[in-house]
């Protein structure tokens, strides 16, 4: 054993950068106990009880899972939009509904979710070492979210265009460039997706080719006859001259589980793809805990947390106009706790260009609508005349539906005692009915939750009853539609606050909508009159308290 670590790690040793990992389903299969692609989609039609045997669809698809998914796929859609089994999905996932294929997406993530709760027990202390390694990135076409759970300083990019126009160097993310559970729509799962997949991967080669010629890359969880693996490298082969494919012969390693080997066997191996062959080096062990001691040895960089802070500190001197810093000494950065105390600062420009008008640590360009949306929670002190005359008119020429515009308004003073935006203070008109034409109907939800507008204010006396009551998912559509004097604001901002967290804000939480439009609604009933209007609008608010600049 001690041999085999010393000659991977020996490996490893020529080179200057940190591993990637390339992780396919077998990991998920070890670890999560998930199916073959196969069984999955089997599975899933018993699940889903299919009026058709799984094996007709393999059948008629001549075994080809792509197509068998597709097949599935159509004959599935009108069971789920007719079906009342599927009624609370329909609601929850309303907004992710974008071709005929979503609704099998939509049940076939909610399948792995639910499968997906706890790691196998027997591989307990391998999980524990996997943790440990160090590495430069991840890339996977698995759609659990196992890696994430495991690699939690990591960020995650989802879908193959993620990596495409992904524009910084990788480090410490995670690219799941065949879809993830949390997104449904991003899934490559039937035959349409993978020939738009497939025609993109000259490209995803050429970026891929970046990692490869510069690291060392593990092949992890995949077969290597796995034909994912093979029509990337075919494409990679396709972009190198044969003096150029030589030089991957140490960088490109396959981890291959064999059951039973005695010892882990450590060896080089090539593949003839694309009309050429490709040397590589092929890992062979039966515990995966030997490898993971290895990677988790490797010299001691900065912590991935630091270097991802360093990164996206670089990225936001692009887009904000405020340079200046803090600077912490310390001896040994993996002892830092908060990484969040370390900042810095690369700059290169002209100070004349320079834009006059600036916001406390942010420059107006950088701010965006997530941004906005939480400092309607948090307040971060930002400029308010600057916030309501120059982001927000820039904002509301967005497709966006829910924006938080009173606060900014009011407190800069843009708005009259009804409300209204004062119109010589704007000149854009589409902007000034925007911002005009709200009221608190603009909140309410759809209409299957609307016509219970009547049986909620019937129900419930106060907000504090409905939350008390409710699910999260039946707060956000509910409280749109309580009368005015049952919205206490305190309690609302208390609400909010507890679910604020960064995971809502995704375009892919399943909420995300339905959180902001109560944030907007907050917004609305908070700053939109004056206060000595609050009761006569509201009904019995308690009067509203407003800071002036």
């Amino acid at each position: 054993m001690d041999d085999f670590k010393k000659e991977l790690h020996n490996h490893l040793e020529k080179f200057e950068t940190v591993p990637f990992l390339f992780v396919g389903s077998g990991l998920s299969m070890r670890y999560l106990n998930l199916e073959t692609w196969n069984d999955l989609l089997k599975n899933i039609c018993n699940h889903l009880q299919l009026p058709r045997d799984y094996d007709y669809y393999y059948a008629e698809a001549s075994g080809d899972l792509a197509y068998v998914a597709s097949l599935v796929a159509d004959d599935f859609k009108e069971i789920w939009w007719t079906q009342d089994r599927f009624y609370e999905n329909k609601i929850a996932f309303r907004n992710h509904i974008k071709t005929s294929d979503s609704p099998l997406k939509i049940e076939i993530c909610q399948y792995i979710k639910a499968k997906s709760l706890k790691i196998a027990e027997a591989y307990t202390n391998e999980i524990e070492k996997f943790k440990q390694i160090k590495l430069g990135g991840i890339v996977t076409t698995n759609w659990d979210t196992l890696l994430e759970t495991l690699f939690q300083d990591f960020d995650t990019y989802i879908g193959q265009e993620s990596l495409l126009f992904f524009d910084k160097i990788a480090i410490g993310d995670i690219f799941k460039i065949h879809g993830s559970v949390e997104d449904p729509n991003s899934l490559v799962l039937t035959r349409s997706d993978y020939q738009d997949f497939n025609n993109k991967n000259t490209y995803l080669a050429a970026k891929l080719l970046t990692i490869f010629v510069e690291q060392p890359v593990f092949f992890l969880g995949y077969s290597i006859d796995d034909k994912n693996i093979q029509e990337i490298l075919k494409s990679i082969v396709s972009c190198l001259s044969k003096d150029r494919i030589e030089k991957l012969k140490d960088r490109l390693i396959f981890c291959k589980w064999e059951r039973g080997i005695s010892k882990p066997v450590f060896e080089d191996y090539s593949m003839f793809i694309g009309g050429a062959v490709i040397p590589m080096k092929i890992l062979k062990l039966d515990s995966f805990i030997p490898f993971f001691e290895v990677l988790a040895e490797r010299k001691n960089r900065l912590p991935i947390r630091i270097l991802r802070n360093m990164q996206n500190m670089i990225y936001d001197f692009v887009k904000s106009n405020d340079s200046k810093g803090k600077i912490y000494v310390s001896d040994d950065l993996n002892k830092l706790e908060d990484e969040h105390k370390v900042e810095f600062v690369y700059g290169i420009g002209l100070k004349d260009k320079i834009p006059d008008i600036r916001l406390p640590n942010i420059g107006l360009k950088g701010i965006t609508l997530q941004d906005l949306l939480k400092d309607v929670l948090e307040d971060k002190g930002w400029n308010h005349s600057n916030i309501a005359t120059e982001v927000l008119p820039r904002i509301t020429n967005s497709s966006t539906k829910y924006i938080p515009f009173f606060k900014y308004l009011r407190l800069a003073k843009c708005l009259d005692e009804k409300g209204n935006l004062v119109k010589a203070k704007f000149s854009d008109e589409n902007f000034i009915n925007r911002v005009n034409g709200i009221n608190q109907t603009s909140f309410f939800p759809g209409e299957n939750y609307f016509k219970k507008k009547n049986i909620i204010n019937q129900k419930y006396q106060s907000l504090q009853d409905l939350i008390e009551d409710c699910s999260f998912l039946h707060c956000v559509m509910y409280i749109p539609l309580l009368e005015g004097d049952k919205i206490d604001l305190d309690i609302l901002n208390s609400f909010l606050t507890k679910y604020n967290t960064p995971e809502i804000f995704k375009s892919s939480h399943k909420n995300c909508t339905d959180f902001r439009r109560i944030i907007c609604l907050y917004d609305y009933l908070k700053y939109k009159l004056q206060p000595s209007d609050s009761v006569q609008f509201l009904g019995t608010f308690n009067e509203i308290e407003l800071t002036s600049e």
